[in-house]
C-alpha cells in the first residue's frame, strides 16, 4: 500500500495472513471480522431525468463502487494514502443484501483506522466510456479518490439514456437537521453481528426540464379563441456557460465536491432537441388549459460555476404551428431564458413556458364573415 513518508516511517512491516495481495500492506494485519456494507438512496434525492437512480430498487439493480484507505494509527486527515486497501470494489445486491468478493477484513489492531468512499453506478473501466464516468483515480494515487464525469451527448436518447451519478456518505442527525460526511477513520466494530457501513447515496448532478409545462396567457387566448389553433412540435434547450465535464472528489462533507477540469470542455454551449411524438395542441376548447410536455425526462447538468464566466443559462425555444380559421398555417418560434442553479447538487428545475400575445400572429385571425384579406388582428414583434 502506498502512503506518504510520515506514515511509512511509522509503520511496521508485517506479513499479512491473506491470499489477497492488497492485504499484504505495510502495518496491516487482518482480523477475522469481515467488512460489510449496506446502501440506500438518500432522502433528498429530488432530481428526475432519463437514466436517474431515484430509489433503492434502482440502485440495487445496478451496483456501487467503493474505495478504501488504511491509515494505521493515523487518522485520514493526518496522512496521505492511496486507495489500494480497497480499490474500486464492486458491491452488488443479491438475495436481500449487499455483498462483494473477495471479502476484506477489519484490521486486527483495534487502534487502526480505515476510511471509505463510494459512488454509483459502478464502472469497471471508466476509460472506455465517452459519457458518464469517463475516468477515476488510480490504485496507487495518493490523496482523495475521485471520478471524472461527462454529461451525455444526446440526453434525450431513448436507446442510450444519460448516466446518473451518486456519491455515498454517512448520514447523521435528526430528519430535520441531517448532516452528511465521508466514512472517515472507521475502526473494527465491537459487535460481531453488526458493524455494517451504510452509504446514503446523494445526487451529484442537477436537472432542468424534469417537467415542462406550457399554457397560453389570457390575453392571447382572448385574441384567438374560436379562430385558430396552436400546435407545439419541438423543444430546444441551449445550455450556455456550463461545463460538460467535471471532476468529483469523493471526499465530501455535505454537497458534492465538484472541481474544474482545465480542458476545451470547461465552458461550452450545447444544443439539445426534443421532437414531440405527440404534439401539444391548443384549440378553441382549451386555450387556457395548462399542458404538460414532458415528465421525468429532464437533462442532467454539472452544478459547477466556472470562475470568471457568466452565469450558466438554459435557453428554451419552442417551435409551433398556427392555423387560422381559413385553414392557413405558418410556423414560428418563441424563446425563454432560465438561470441554472449552481448552489447545490440534486436540485431539479421545472420549466414553465407561456405563449404570450408577443407571438408572431401577423395575418392570423380572420373574423367570420370578413374576407380573407381583412385580418382582425395583426401583430408582429
Amino acid at each position: 500500500m502506498k502512503r506518504s513518508l510520515i506514515l511509512m516511517t511509522a509503520a511496521t512491516l508485517v506479513a499479512a495472513c491473506s491470499n489477497d495481495t492488497d492485504e499484504a500492506a505495510i502495518g496491516y494485519v487482518p482480523s477475522d471480522k469481515a467488512i460489510a456494507f449496506d446502501a440506500r438512496t438518500g432522502d433528498d434525492l429530488t432530481t428526475r431525468a432519463l437514466g436517474e437512480i431515484n430509489d433503492d430498487a434502482t440502485l440495487q439493480a445496478l451496483s456501487f463502487g467503493v474505495f478504501g484507505s488504511y491509515t494505521g494509527r493515523l487518522t485520514y486527515e493526518n496522512t496521505t494514502v492511496s486507495s489500494d486497501f480497497m480499490y474500486n470494489q464492486q458491491v452488488t445486491f443479491s438475495n436481500g443484501s449487499w455483498g462483494y468478493t473477495p471479502v476484506k477484513f477489519w484490521p486486527n489492531d483495534e487502534r487502526d483506522y480505515v476510511s471509505f468512499f463510494a459512488y454509483a453506478p459502478y464502472v469497471a473501466n471508466a476509460q472506455r466510456n465517452t459519457e458518464g464516468i469517463v475516468d477515476m483515480s488510480k490504485r496507487d494515487d495518493l490523496g482523495d479518490p475521485w471520478v471524472n464525469y461527462r454529461i451525455a451527448a444526446d440526453p434525450w436518447s431513448t436507446t442510450v439514456p444519460q448516466v446518473d451519478l451518486l456519491y455515498g456518505q454517512q448520514e447523521q442527525g435528526p430528519d430535520n437537521n441531517k448532516t452528511y460526511t465521508p466514512w472517515l477513520d472507521q475502526k473494527k466494530p465491537a459487535d460481531p453481528t453488526g458493524g455494517k457501513l451504510t452509504f446514503a447515496f446523494r445526487h451529484a448532478l442537477s436537472c432542468i426540464g424534469d417537467e415542462i409545462t406550457i399554457k397560453c396567457i389570457g390575453a392571447l387566448a382572448n385574441l384567438i379563441t374560436n379562430y385558430a389553433s396552436i400546435t407545439i412540435t419541438k423543444i430546444q434547450i441551449d445550455y450556455k456557460n456550463l461545463t460538460t465535464k467535471g471532476h468529483l472528489v469523493l471526499k465530501s462533507t455535505g454537497d458534492a465536491n465538484w472541481q474544474e477540469i482545465i480542458s476545451g470542455e470547461l465552458t461550452t454551449t450545447r444544443t439539445y432537441i426534443k421532437n414531440l411524438d405527440t404534439p401539444i395542441v391548443f384549440d378553441a376548447s382549451n386555450f387556457t388549459e395548462e399542458k404538460t410536455i414532458s415528465t421525468g425526462d429532464g437533462l442532467f447538468y454539472i452544478p459547477l460555476r466556472i470562475a470568471g464566466t457568466d452565469a450558466a443559462k438554459a435557453e428554451v425555444t419552442i417551435t409551433y404551428k398556427v392555423k387560422n380559421n381559413q385553414n392557413s398555417e405558418f410556423a414560428g418560434t418563441a424563446t425563454t431564458s432560465f438561470d441554472l442553479d449552481m448552489s447545490a447538487e440534486g436540485k431539479k428545475q421545472g420549466i414553465d413556458l407561456l405563449l404570450t400575445d408577443g407571438l408572431d400572429l401577423q395575418h392570423l385571425v380572420y373574423v367570420i364573415g370578413q374576407g380573407a384579406s381583412q385580418p382582425s388582428y395583426s401583430r408582429k414583434r
